[in-house]
């Protein structure tokens, strides 16, 4: 990738002699002083701008004002002409009888309205519609909802005698049918806005003032005897855009890398939203890629180079890569001043994606760090047993832990475990077979962190076993471990992912469940806050993800979508199941099939057990 290439040259010229392992990258903030752990331990440094993202390397921008020190939320310019970029953010124009220049910013392009009275001037009447006829229009539809202020229709200024004298405007939010196969202008699902009666101004300006935002325009011109010439129609919005997004370019590491801490600086109004997110992959692609096979809506797999070169009618639209990417994971703009990043590592690619919501205000984002090293191991998989106990008792646990490391990996000697339980008395700690003596160096009441022998190559798939007491206060509670080298305490602590370390213990997990805990049978989370189904193949689909945790028998499950007063929208699901963790997804379509307006919508899951009812909310917030 050209990509890769532009980010080894910035690491050899920000950091070519680092005396750390540790990486610490910025987006914007160039006139900031350095990282502090560059100077202090000499991490090495790798500078973006934000304005490097383009779509050939995974990047994109929509609707979001991009400099090279800051992202934000874009607010329409009133005294900017949008009409001729509306392609780049999505948008575009129906050309109907050649209307398409009167987009362009060029009065010396023109389309020339002849006089067709209709069915006297065409010889049918198909398109006869009142007096004002059918074929004297011209469309556009804009990439998102927009405030739109005003228009300008610019005409006959060659000929005054040419200027358009009647016409109406028309806007709507909703998408509109197609145009039909005559040429016949697309109608809106409104009325029109604006009538403008014996007009003899060359440039007539039009305010509209409407209550609702449009993604739809449309100017229709009355019958006429004249031959009437446009030379422009210009458009001009106001206010904050519903939804800004910002996706940076895939970041090669060149290797597998741990991911540490992310942090901030921004601003944001007291009703905005701005979400921060992460992903990371094992390949350069976050995105699959499809092409229509010709038998009605069948599609196949393709290569991104190979879906560049694909016609319209060829090209399906793009999925998320759940198979080689993660899902996004977010984090609350309040955490600025440092958070984990939850993205799973070592992971060799990583991509960034801000969303501004800005409602009635503004967001904005100057600089975004981050810090990544070599993993100490190439895996490391880890469980805890029992997985269930009862909630305040002392209960005895023993954590295991699997590691795999590489001939070239950097190894371990620490290890450290937190957890919201109440970590109690380490019993024992042993690596494979030996018992390590004196291994804890600090214990308190969420954390313990604990000395080992020193593990290499050579001990690679050599168990590490803790057992300690904890209490445990409420369900769910996880034990979260990581290991770093002691020689290298700046490095990067890489986390420990759950899974099956070892035979002995059928749970697989770390996360300990308490005994008939009637609140907490139930969990529910989303995959984003935020949906957009507009047809991009990015966040079309909600999904959520609900758990049924430690029941006998089965539960009475309902998963439904709501608005705000607690009108069901959709009943997603009505049925029994047992206990287990649940995939739903929802299209953003009422139970009537139609698109639900943008707003904010309740996702609510119930359960009833033969030990009591159980509910979870979420609020999932559907823009344009």
């Amino acid at each position: 990738m050209a990509f890769r290439i532009f980010l080894i040259s910035l690491v050899t010229l920000c950091a070519a002699e680092p005396s750390s392992a540790l990486v610490i990258y910025r987006f914007g903030g160039e006139d900031l002083p350095l990282p502090v752990e560059v100077d202090s331990i000499g991490a090495g440094f790798v500078q973006f701008h934000w304005d490097q993202v383009a779509e050939p390397e995974g990047g994109r921008t929509i609707d979001v004002e991009v400099g090279r020190k800051r992202i934000a939320a874009l607010e329409r310019d009133p005294n900017v002409n949008i009409a001729p970029t509306v392609e780049e953010r999505g948008g575009t124009y129906w050309h109907v009888r050649r209307t398409g220049v009167v987009w362009d910013a060029d009065v010396g392009t023109t389309w020339t309205a002849e006089p067709y009275q209709c069915a006297t001037t065409l010889g049918y009447n198909q398109s006869c519609v009142g007096e004002f006829g059918s074929l004297g229009a011209a469309s556009i539809l804009f990439g998102s909802p927009l405030w739109i202020d005003r228009i300008r229709i610019i005409s006959g200024l060659a000929d005054a005698g040419r200027i358009v004298q009647s016409l109406r405007v028309s806007t709507s939010l909703e998408l509109p049918r197609l145009p039909g196969i005559n040429g016949d202008p697309i109608q809106p699902q409104t009325t029109w806005a604006v009538e403008i009666r014996d007009n003899r101004e060359q440039v007539l300006d039009i305010p509209l003032q409407t209550t609702n935002e449009s993604r739809f325009l449309q100017v229709v011109l009355q019958e006429h005897i004249n031959p009437w010439e446009v030379h422009d129609i210009e458009i001009y919005a106001k206010g904050f855009v519903k939804h800004s997004t910002y996706v940076s370019n895939v970041l090669d590491f060149s290797r597998p890398m741990a991911l540490g801490q992310l942090r901030w600086s921004g601003s944001k109004g007291e009703l905005a939203v701005v979400q921060i997110q992460t992903r990371s992959g094992v390949d350069d692609d976050p995105v699959r890629h499809w092409r229509f096979t010709g038998r009605g809506q069948d599609k196949v797999e393709v290569s991104r180079a190979a879906a560049e070169n694909l016609g319209i009618g060829e090209r399906a639209e793009t999925t998320d890569d759940q198979q080689n990417w993660s899902t996004w994971s977010s984090y609350d703009f309040a955490d600025s001043q440092g958070v984990a990043i939850t993205s799973p590592s070592p992971r060799r690619y990583f991509q960034l994606r801000v969303d501004f919501l800005p409602q009635q205000d503004g967001g904005e984002l100057g600089q975004l760090v981050f810090s990544a090293s070599p993993p100490t191991a190439t895996r490391l998989v880890g469980e805890v047993w029992p997985v269930e106990a009862r909630a305040g008792e002392m209960t005895r646990f023993t954590y295991v832990l699997r590691p795999t490391i590489a001939v070239d990996g950097l190894g371990f000697d620490r290890l450290e475990l937190r957890s919201q339980a109440l970590m109690g008395a380490v019993h024992n700690v042993w690596v494979g077979d030996e018992s390590v003596p004196d291994a804890v160096a600090v214990t308190d009441s969420h954390r313990l962190e604990l000395h080992l022998p020193r593990l290499g190559a050579t001990d690679s798939g050599a168990l590490v076993e803790v057992a300690f007491d904890a209490r445990i206060l409420r369900y769910g509670n996880r034990f979260e471990a990581r290991v770093w080298d002691s020689a290298q305490p700046f490095e990067v602590g890489q986390a420990v992912v759950a899974g099956d370390a070892t035979g002995d213990h059928e749970g697989n997990r770390v996360s300990v469940a308490t005994l008939l805990d009637r609140s907490s049978m139930l969990t529910l989370r989303l995959a984003s806050r935020v949906m957009t189904p507009n047809g991009d193949g990015v966040n079309d689909v909600a999904r959520l993800e609900y758990g049924i945790l430690e029941i006998t028998g089965k539960a009475s499950v309902r998963a439904e979508v709501m608005d705000l007063v607690g009108r069901r929208l959709r009943l997603l699901l009505k049925g029994a199941q047992g206990t287990g963790q649940y995939h739903l997804s929802w299209d953003g379509r009422d139970g009537a099939g139609r698109l639900v307006p943008p707003g904010a919508f309740l996702i609510r899951v119930s359960a009833q057990t033969d030990v009591g009812h159980a509910e979870r909310t979420r609020v999932l917030y559907v823009v344009y």
